[in-house]
């Protein structure tokens, strides 16, 4: 057999140590000679090298990813003799004086024909030569004499020497399995294989959908131009004792070793601890260095994550039209999708769009009031005008992609798909309830946002707090109800300080953010006179909810009484007799039906009055008795007493 490129060196270098020993023990008083026998085997040519690599030989890779010269590859084969043949520590203890059986500088350049003088004046193992600079070898002792500096090398390019590159003690580098189990698009294949042919260690982004495509597309692309494909789990990071510098050495190692391309998952900053935001920040930036191709991928937009590194080129794998993913959904489904990729596993997409959903409803519940629809149209009375309305914003959300692609109306500027709502009127007027009506016919769910419970007075936590809210929306595709909007998009005035620059800023975000939302927004206010009109043109649809007259209150009195009241409910004069909003008549009459309780008997037009009188005590309005309620009601006949509440 053959011996390889690694067997024959060593057997050089071992006799040229042999040769040194013998030289030192006849000549002890002399200074040695630097006349070698020749080598056994001669240096193969750079084409040799090439061939042989290609073959596997490991030593001959190692020579190609490192660009060493003969000299370098010699001096790197005479500093690891120790550690595999004990016979030339002992030879290394007599050769240096020391009690150690690895070579100083003066001795490993002794035994290849140099002094520490030829070193210093070629540049060999000195600051800034291959040796050093990869790591392969380094000083025990950096603060001594150059002549006397104990030469070491690490562990992984021995192991990498003897069995190959995969070292068992170092777990942060995954060799993907050589299959993918997922088929990438080839398209997206061909298009990441042509950036890695141009700009090999320009690192790159992928931004990845809801099926976790980034790594199949990146493992073939990785494949197509020669690399294997590496995967740095952040995971393995989090419990790891060694200091950012030897970490990213061993891994920069592992990666040239192996002819790699590094794939790295990353989320938002936010996401990770300090301490592993701190280490991927400082390896992101060291690998960008290195001639090593360079993935990074994530389920969100570059700009969004916040790491401060070079900027990559960027490649969106999403089909044209993407599943939105909140920071903490693309987080777990990123996590999901390596775990099966290393398992040689796949996700399936409904697997994927429920894990999605259930971090995005974990994380909106915090922020959010649910609504699951109850209701419909005959549940909500409303003026032919805002009813017409509210139809043309059903329509919108509806039919908007047909719209944008048969017009050509796709928008431009970053905004997004999605259609924004202002609801104007009173309380009581039936916002909410249309905007419920609005989410059952769109077979969405309804979260109800607090606004003035989101903004927070301290700087960037208002933007983060709408960032969550409105990414989790578009992941659970649902209807943001934005209450008593006023509260942000109050008109400005002049700025006197920085709370009025932080409260612009924090409007100005808002009005950003729905400008890019891809999908329903309604916002509600009391006052639409309070809003600024630079803010009301912004929206696709201002629907408003006027006070209803008395036809319409009479009817409400009759929808919400139904089948309990008395036949002789006179409907027409309550609602010409008090001037009361839906909401307001339906609280008036759930206090009717308590005090019916209370009493155990059916309800009455007192206990009507009754509610009426309470709710304009809430609203703080002054209760007007009407003369000719009062009277039908204290005529009102002996009703049925039905058992009271405590017997």
């Amino acid at each position: 057999m053959t011996p390889t490129l690694f067997g024959q060196r060593l057997v050089t270098a071992e006799d040229r140590v042999r040769h040194l020993y013998m030289e030192r023990e006849e000549f002890n008083a002399t200074e040695p000679a630097h006349t070698l026998p020749s080598a056994p085997h001669p240096w193969p040519t750079p084409d040799q090298i090439t061939k042989l690599a290609q073959d596997g030989d490991r030593l001959a890779h190692l020579i190609r990813a490192y660009t060493l010269t003969p000299r370098e590859t010699d001096l790197l084969i005479t500093s690891l003799l120790p550690d595999i043949n004990p016979v030339c520590g002992t030879a290394f203890r007599y050769l240096t004086g020391l009690a150690t059986t690895r070579p100083t500088t003066a001795v490993a350049l002794a035994a290849n024909a140099l002094t520490p003088h030829d070193a210093l004046t070629q540049g060999i193992l000195t600051e800034g030569s291959p040796l050093l600079t990869a790591n392969l070898i380094s000083y025990e002792n950096p603060e001594a004499a150059f002549p006397d500096r104990i030469l070491t090398v690490p562990d992984r390019i021995i192991h990498h020497l003897l069995n190959g590159p995969d070292h068992p003690h170092e777990p942060w580098l995954h060799r993907l399995p050589d299959t993918p189990t997922a088929t990438p698009d080839p398209h997206t294949v061909t298009l990441l294989t042509t950036l890695l042919t141009q700009a090999p260690h320009q690192p790159h982004y992928l931004q990845q959908g809801i099926h976790g495509e980034a790594l199949p597309t990146a493992h073939a692309a990785l494949t197509a131009t020669g690399h294997t494909p590496l995967l740095l789990d952040p995971d393995t990071l989090t419990h790891c004792d060694l200091a950012p510098g030897p970490l990213t050495t061993a891994i920069t190692q592992q990666a040239r070793l192996h002819n790699a391309g590094i794939l790295l998952p990353l989320n938002a900053t936010d996401t990770y601890p300090a301490q592993t935001k701190d280490l991927l920040q400082h390896i992101i930036t060291r690998l960008d260095t290195e001639p090593i191709p360079l993935l990074l991928y994530g389920g969100r937009p570059w700009t969004t994550l916040g790491w401060t590194i070079p900027q990559p080129t960027q490649t969106d794998l999403r089909p044209p039209t993407p599943h939105p993913l909140t920071p903490t959904a693309a987080a777990a489904l990123e996590h999901l999708h390596r775990r099966a990729a290393l398992n040689a596993h796949t996700i399936t997409a409904d697997a994927a769009r429920d894990a999605a959903a259930h971090q995005a409803t974990t994380e909106l519940s915090h922020l959010a009031r649910r609504i699951t629809p109850q209701v419909s149209w005959p549940d909500i009375l409303l003026p032919t005008t805002a009813r017409e309305h509210l139809e043309m914003l059903i329509t919108r959300v509806s039919h908007r992609d047909d719209v944008f692609t048969r017009f050509g109306l796709r928008r431009g500027g970053g905004r997004g798909h999605g259609t924004a709502a202002l609801f104007a009127g009173e309380s009581g007027t039936g916002k909410t309830l249309a905007a419920e009506v609005v989410a059952a016919e769109l077979h969405m769910d309804l979260y109800i946002v607090n606004l003035p419970s989101v903004v927070s007075k301290y700087i960037g936590e208002t933007e983060k707090n709408l960032e969550r809210i409105f990414s989790a929306a578009e992941t659970l595709r649902s209807v943001l109800l934005f209450d008593e909007a006023d509260s942000m998009f109050a008109k400005r005035g002049e700025v006197k300080g920085s709370n009025d620059r932080h409260a612009n800023m924090q409007s100005g975000y808002l009005l950003q953010r729905l400008e890019s939302f891809n999908g329903l927004a309604i916002l509600t206010t009391n006052l639409r006179s309070n809003i600024d009109t630079a803010f009301t043109r912004r929206f696709d649809e201002v629907i408003e909810f006027p006070s209803p007259g008395p036809e319409v209150r009479a009817r409400l009195w009759k929808t919400f009484l139904s089948e309990h009241a008395p036949l002789d409910m006179p409907y027409e004069t309550l609602a010409r007799a008090y001037d009361l909003a839906g909401g307001s008549i339906r609280a008036s009459v759930e206090t009717a039906a308590f005090t019916a309780i209370l009493k155990g008997r059916e309800l009455t037009l007192a206990d009507v009055l009754t509610g009426i009188q309470s709710e304009y005590s809430k609203l703080g309005r002054i209760y007007a008795p009407d003369p000719a309620l009062e009277e039908q009601a204290k005529k009102e006949g002996p009703v049925r007493e039905e058992p009271h509440l405590s017997d």
